[in-house]
């Protein structure tokens, strides 16, 4: 045996403790429900992004136990939505934390005032 057979063999084991780690790992989570997997959802996404600015070369594809994860938000029907394409927050585009609406009533007042201006703007008539 070589003089480096000893440290090439601690590599390979430290190699398997780690893998089996990750995999014990992945387990937990996928037993995880859809709200704590979200979390997980958008530390992954915070991850590629910086993978992304850093321009690496390698971008970490989303695991597979974020795999099918659903936005899960309350429709108007009562159900949960099933979209799966999630923003890194974890929200489908119509869940995402848009902007709910003005809360005042000043704000009210304006938001009236330009659907308004934007109807008569196409034609249409406010009455």
């Amino acid at each position: 045996m070589g003089r480096h057979s000893k440290a090439v063999a601690e590599f390979w084991v430290t190699i398997r403790e780690i893998e089996e780690r990750k995999r014990q790992f992945e387990d937990w989570a996928a037993d995880l429900p859809d709200d704590q997997k979200r979390t997980l959802h958008r530390a992954h996404a915070l991850k590629r992004q910086a993978a992304i600015e850093a321009g690496r070369f390698y971008i970490p594809k989303r695991p597979d136990y974020l795999r099918n994860l659903t936005c899960g938000a309350r429709t108007r029907s009562g159900q949960p939505c099933r979209m799966t394409a999630l923003f890194p927050n974890g929200r489908c585009i119509w869940h995402g934390g848009k902007s709910t609406g003005p809360k005042t009533k000043a704000g009210r007042e304006r938001a009236l005032e330009n659907l308004k201006l934007g109807r008569l703007k196409r034609g249409k008539s406010w009455d």
